[in-house]
């Protein structure tokens, strides 16, 4: 059993917490603190002695200094700037490497010497702020058990050596340890600096809200060429979507190969093939097919891949995808958008129609319940140009624009538009809506 020694003021005492200001004084009950607001914070599994348990005839001063340099953690209570607790503090400090845990009421004033330690306040005076205290000390406690070293006396003069029996371990050997540890420290030091600016470059990318200052971020990132796949996904998911196709690909191609069975990965890879257009089809039918082997489950893919056979004219296999899509996410509105626009490719009107007419109620709920983005919209938008309603889908794709989604986004609602100008279905309507998506896109890409 674990063993913890208490060094802390015992009864009721009255006198300032603050030193400077002496006639400023309150009156704690200690034995109430220790009863009530620290023992119950002590985890399981603890041989806990109070110093005041020791009084009592015989060597006293061997018993404390067996505590003092035995306990696996010493808990000192520095309110009212105790002697014997500040004595009890200095000789754990300077006997002992293992966990020391500090504890003050609130508005105590601490001597400069101790001040650059962590100490842990907890409010006498107000109750309801204690249960935090006690979570903050159980947990400081459990940390303490597992620390090699965190007396400043140690830390500062490392090769120190106290020891009481044949089996303590020999200056040489210890120094030789902390050496080891040194090296571990700067090694996680350099991993947590990496973490760092790598969680940095993901901030600033969420940040970019123009084309130029992603493609600078670009360079940035292979200036230090993080390994992380979450970074470069999410850099190259940034530059496919101002359109640097060829530099998220450079990106992605690093991705995989640090991570080659990644789904994920995988799938942007074939998404931004598909984005460059007819020429690079094939490799994004590739990659979004390993994609799927990997995750079949993956709504969005299939939908991506749909997408991608509707462009090379094959709609008996996007409708296939797309329903897919539907099958696993039936609330998707991306899925039942394509739903009706390929239908209508088929010349299936009346199942083309149904599909339009399930997406503006979905639309329409989302709207009512205050659950809209652009893209709902944009939804909505092709949905009232295919039933023939020109008014609500021109007010639904400027409510969209007034949003301000990607450009990516504008260019694949305008995409919508043409594919239904190309197959005649609701060609009016959208010829009348078009426009408008067309100058958002000019303005957009405008310096």
């Amino acid at each position: 059993m674990k063993r913890l020694f208490v060094a802390m003021p015992y009864g009721r005492r009255k006198a300032p917490l603050d030193g400077d200001k002496p006639a400023v004084t309150v009156e704690i009950d200690f034995n109430a603190v220790w009863n009530e607001i620290l023992q119950p914070s002590v985890p399981s599994g603890f041989d806990t002695k109070r110093a005041d348990e020791l009084r009592q005839p015989g060597l006293i001063d061997r018993l404390y200094n067996e505590w003092l340099f035995d306990a696996d953690i010493v808990l000192a209570d520095l309110t009212f700037g105790n002697p014997n607790v500040y004595y009890e503090l200095g000789i754990r400090q300077a006997l002992s490497k293992k966990g020391t845990v500090l504890v003050a009421c609130k508005g105590t004033k601490l001597p400069f010497d101790v001040r650059n330690q962590y100490v842990i306040n907890y409010d006498y005076f107000a109750a309801p702020t204690l249960r935090i205290f006690q979570a903050e000390l159980r947990q400081a406690i459990e940390n303490a058990s597992g620390l090699e070293i965190d007396s400043p006396v140690h830390v500062f003069v490392p090769g120190l050596f106290v020891g009481r029996s044949a089996d303590g371990t020999s200056p040489d050997k210890k120094i030789l340890e902390l050496a080891q540890r040194v090296q571990e420290l700067e090694t996680e030091a350099s991993r947590r600096q990496s973490k760092d600016d790598e969680d940095r470059l993901v901030r600033k990318l969420q940040e970019a809200d123009s084309a130029s200052r992603v493609l600078s971020l670009y360079r940035l990132a292979s200036a230090y060429m993080t390994s992380s796949v979450d970074v470069l996904e999410r850099l190259a998911v940034r530059l496919r979507q101002f359109g640097y196709f060829d530099e998220a690909l450079e990106i992605l191609q690093k991705a995989v190969t640090l991570k080659p069975k990644d789904s994920e990965i995988l799938r942007e890879l074939g998404f931004v093939y598909r984005k460059k257009g007819a020429l690079f089809y094939h490799d994004a039918e590739k990659y979004m097919k390993e994609s799927l082997e990997l995750n079949d489950a993956d709504a969005e893919l299939h939908g991506m891949l749909a997408g991608l056979l509707k462009r090379k004219g094959n709609y008996e296999r996007a409708l296939a995808h797309y329903k897919r899509a539907h099958d696993l996410e039936p609330e998707s509105l991306y899925a039942l958008v394509n739903l009706g626009g390929i239908c209508a490719a088929l010349g299936n009107t009346d199942a083309a129609l149904h599909w339009y007419e399930v997406l503006r109620t979905h639309c329409d709920q989302l709207i009512a319940h205050h659950r809209t983005d652009y893209w709902t919209y944009f939804c909505l938008g092709e949905a009232s140009v295919a039933l023939g309603d020109e008014g609500a889908a021109a007010l639904a794709y400027r409510q969209a624009i007034a949003l301000a989604p990607p450009i990516e986004d504008l260019r694949s609602a305008s995409e919508q538009l043409e594919f239904l100008l190309k197959i005649k279905f609701g060609e009016q309507t959208a010829r009348e809506v078009l426009p408008a998506l067309q100058e958002a896109m000019a303005s957009r890409s405008r310096p």
